[in-house]
């Protein structure tokens, strides 16, 4: 299954991708009625393979340190700007509003754009914004400069999954799960990256200048190869014609909501915890900086860790195994230092907390997706719903924890309880989405339509699918 960034892979003409003609576009759409078209499996040089990966990989190390960087650089910041660290929360309403409103505006260029165009625009948005963050004289400017970098997350995310559909039609499975890898070891790497920065350089915030100069680095390798295109349409040989799948709106939209709701709580979780462990081992704690940073990192870590283990596993297994039983690793750790109380709060504690939330955590988006891929066709359109979603959740998150920090006695002890209550409501999600689409798979078949929450329309899709050409006995259409 593909991750629904790359579902909008299914049409189009495939091309080579050499290192020949770097600034290639994107056929029109006349061009799919070129008589050349076919549905054989593109290949690759080693060369272009290995340049291609290692461009998404840095990408994604970039992507992954600048989602969790505000965590070890935020007391910092607040230290700059003479302000608490609690009257930045406008920076995370930033990251979420901009990663709302992009996310449709990202899927719209990628689709007609070369991916690597986008890709390297996107890296050097974010190369100029972060080298400009230390230098921001106020909340608000920083407020503003955030939310222009933090539009650029989706164009990557799009770009490169995208890139990675096209390269590999219907096995683009590895290839996703190692970007994903490298999100996670950027994320690890930040917090002891910000930690040398304040012991070495003399403060946190040149982590920002580093990131943006590896921002910058990633654009090299895609200065010499050329974009992937679209490969050929999934209908135009044996397997597309006589395609088939359940009809039922309701239970489609039961499944889907749940799927989408369960990215929402998840993608909060990550964030409320992420962003703000770094300060509750300073504050509840009283930990010392590189200790905080060691436990921020071990979130992280544990993250990535559980990224590997699952996809390694997810061949043997079933997205709801995977979720289920992750979940209680979440659950347990964001419950351990409320169950002990803040007078009992230790280095120790956080450590274990940190790590059990963060492997319990590993699971969530990815196998929500996959979870829905298993019952309803994911369209771009709910691919545009899932980064939708997942912008408001990384602003919800961290604000709640915030909010509640500034207004409330629980000070930063409101970290875990957001995250236990999150966690908590990871179960119905899941169970939800598996129910209502469990029975889907049960109902009848029917000629397949058009899915029902595509901007197309089933409409459009009855009219396309008359002027299919019919498959016969052998598949070969006729």
């Amino acid at each position: 299954m593909l991750s629904p960034v790359a579902a909008r892979a299914v049409s189009g003409r495939y091309s080579s991708g050499g290192v020949d003609d770097v600034w290639s576009t994107h056929r029109g759409p006349h061009d799919e009625e070129q008589p050349n078209l076919t549905d054989e499996k593109p290949s690759h040089s080693g060369r272009y393979l290995l340049t291609c990966l290692i461009g998404y990989s840095l990408s994604f190390i970039v992507f992954g340190s600048q989602v969790s960087i505000l965590g070890p650089t935020i007391a910092g910041l607040a230290e700059r700007l003479h302000v608490e660290e609690a009257d930045l929360s406008p920076l995370f309403t930033a990251l979420g509003v901009s990663c709302i409103v992009s996310g449709t505006p990202s899927g719209w260029l990628v689709d007609r754009l070369p991916t690597h165009h986008v890709l390297v625009g996107s890296l050097l948005v974010e190369a100029v914004g972060f080298s400009l963050v230390p230098l921001m004289p106020s909340v608000w400017s920083l407020t503003a400069l955030y939310f222009i970098v933090c539009f650029s997350y989706n164009f990557t995310n799009s770009a490169v999954f995208t890139s990675l559909a096209w390269m590999f039609p219907k096995r683009a499975g590895p290839g996703i799960n190692l970007v994903l890898a490298m999100f996670g070891l950027g994320s690890f790497f930040i917090p002891l990256a910000a930690q040398a920065c304040k012991t070495y350089l003399g403060s946190p915030l040149s982590v920002f200048y580093l990131v943006g100069g590896l921002a910058l680095l990633s654009a090299v390798p895609f200065l010499f190869v050329s974009s992937p295109a679209r490969p050929a349409p999934a209908g135009a040989g044996a397997a597309g014609a006589g395609a088939r799948h359940h009809a039922s709106r309701s239970l489609e939209l039961v499944t889907t909501v749940a799927a989408v709701v369960l990215v929402f709580f998840t993608t909060a979780a990550e964030t409320a915890i992420g962003n703000w462990l770094y300060t509750f081992s300073l504050k509840e704690v009283h930990s010392s900086d590189s200790e905080a940073a060691l436990a921020n990192s071990a979130f992280w870590g544990a993250f990535t860790v559980g990224r590997v283990i699952g996809a390694a596993i997810s061949h043997a297994t079933t997205p709801l195994v995977l979720l289920l039983g992750s979940l209680p690793f979440s659950i347990l750790g964001s419950a351990l230092p409320l169950v002990l109380g803040r007078a009992n709060l230790t280095r120790t504690v956080v450590m274990v907390m940190a790590a059990m939330t963060g492997l319990g955590n590993s699971t969530g988006y990815a196998n929500a997706v996959a979870l829905l891929e298993r019952y309803v066709p994911v369209t771009g359109f709910i691919n545009g719903v899932f980064g939708a979603v997942a912008g408001g959740a990384c602003m919800v998150g961290p604000v709640l924890v915030a909010m509640m920090a500034k207004h409330t006695d629980l000070r930063y002890m409101s970290m875990p309880w957001v995250g236990l209550v999150l966690y908590a409501l990871h179960l119905p999600a899941i169970l939800t989405a598996a129910i209502a689409g469990g029975k889907l798979l049960k109902l009848p078949l029917v000629p397949e339509q058009e899915p029902f929450l595509s901007p197309a329309g089933p409409a459009t899709a009855a009219a396309e699918a008359g002027e299919a050409p019919a498959a016969g006995p052998n598949g070969q259409a006729h």
